[in-house]
């Protein structure tokens, strides 16, 4: 009965009319291992439409298995700041270079290891590097993808923290804090590191307040300005898959959220 259903999604993929095959990518993925061995089959097919329609349901299979990957990995506690930082990053555009990533973060690691370690340390090194946050308040994606950031120089202040204190590891071991709302680094000795003042440096007194930020919040906050941007830019392809992770790490449905999203009042 199998085959036959997968025969006719198939021929369904296969169709000019983008809504009929759009249902027929809908079913494909309801349908387990069996998809995957009918992509592998098919992948390298002569029809080129019906191998567009493959790789486009490879593509879905992947994003949502890393999506599945990231969401257990933080619920049992073996997700570390970075490796979501990075995670997003893939989830997003599945073509990301890591070792980039990984060869610009060892650079930035020799830098702050070269030097006295402390706060003003690791602060020169950024600014050498010219990692800033951009004068004006944008919604910009690049802006919280760890990749273009160190292409670029300009990041979020979050995505900032986040590279400053993978790079700077045991040599500054620090915490991200938020500080009348902007995401700050503070170390042991009280001092505190603004990247949206260009890595100024500011000694905290013991009655200062600020909220330490755990992983979780972290995340949140990254996944909350690209849910963001996808809504400015009116991608709906983004918007349902940063608006499905927002809500599986609150523990709720898209249902949550509002239409089209979510369910419609009406």
């Amino acid at each position: 009965m199998n085959n036959e259903r997968i025969s006719a999604l198939l021929t369904l993929l296969q169709d000019d009319d983008v809504k009929i095959a759009s249902l027929a990518m809908e079913q494909f993925l309801q349908l387990g291992h069996e998809a995957d061995e009918t992509i592998a089959e098919h992948q390298e097919s002569q029809d080129p439409q019906l191998r567009q329609r493959i790789h486009q349901l490879s593509t879905i299979l992947v994003r949502r298995r890393m999506r599945d990957e990231f969401l257990h990995a933080l619920a049992d506690g073996s997700l570390t700041l970075w490796r979501g930082i990075v995670a997003i990053n893939v989830l997003y555009d599945s073509a990301v270079n890591i070792e980039f990533i990984e060869r610009e973060i060892e650079t930035l690691t020799k830098a702050i290891a070269a030097g006295d370690p402390g706060a003003a340390h690791v602060a020169k090194v950024m600014k050498d590097r010219e990692l800033r946050v951009p004068s004006e308040e944008i919604l910009d994606v690049d802006l919280y993808l760890v990749d273009r950031i160190l292409e670029e120089g300009t990041g979020s202040a979050a995505l900032l923290c986040a590279i400053a204190q993978q790079a700077a590891g045991e040599h500054w071991p620090a915490t991200i804090v938020l500080r009348n709302g902007r995401f700050c680094l503070l170390d042991a000795d009280h001092t505190l590191v603004e990247p949206t003042e260009g890595w100024r440096l500011t000694k905290l007194n013991a009655e200062e307040r600020v909220h330490p930020c755990s992983i979780k919040d972290s995340l949140l906050a990254v996944l909350t300005q690209l849910f963001l941007v996808s809504l400015v830019d009116g991608s709906l392809r983004e918007l349902y898959h940063f608006g499905s992770l927002l809500t599986a790490l609150n523990r709720n449905e898209l249902d949550a959220l509002p239409y089209p999203l979510g369910k419609s009042d009406r």
